[in-house]
């Protein structure tokens, strides 16, 4: 087999895709394939999902339900929010719940919004750091 000239890292991907995707797949095989069906509890949401993006929601539960933890990560515009929505919808499967979201400051109200565009009959409250009067009195009266 002939050595390859490979410049730069993109090179190096471009040559080896195949392999480092078998590898990929070996070591992590995916925990909800797009031939498994989706939940029905997907189809609830007000928003309805990319199939990519419904993929990654059942994969995200399903990861809720063996480790009780689970990351979405994932470039921008690519659906984070709904994904993590869906996934908290369709995890909770008609029961409901109560969920918190720490995002940045400059995220808050596209949260909201988007929380109110996708999940049908949801509240949401918005608590603005950890100095306000209410939260401070509780931290106070904790510590006597």
């Amino acid at each position: 087999m002939p050595l390859l000239q490979l410049e730069n890292i993109a090179d190096y991907l471009r040559a080896h895709t195949q392999v480092l995707g078998d590898r990929i797949l070996e070591s992590h095989p995916p925990l909800h394939s797009i031939d498994d069906p989706p939940s029905p509890m997907v189809g609830k949401l007000l928003r309805k999902p990319y199939p990519a993006q419904t993929l990654a929601i059942m994969g995200l539960v399903k990861r809720w339900n063996q480790d009780k933890a689970g990351a979405v990560i994932a470039e921008c515009g690519t659906g984070k929010t709904l994904i993590s929505l869906g996934a908290v919808q369709t995890h909770a499967e008609n029961r409901r719940f109560t969920a918190i979201a720490m995002v940045p400051p400059q995220l808050v109200e596209k949260w909201c919004r988007e929380t109110i565009l996708t999940l049908p009959r949801v509240r949401v409250f918005i608590i603005d750091g950890l100095r306000t009067e209410i939260i401070t009195q509780l931290v106070q009266d904790r510590r006597s």
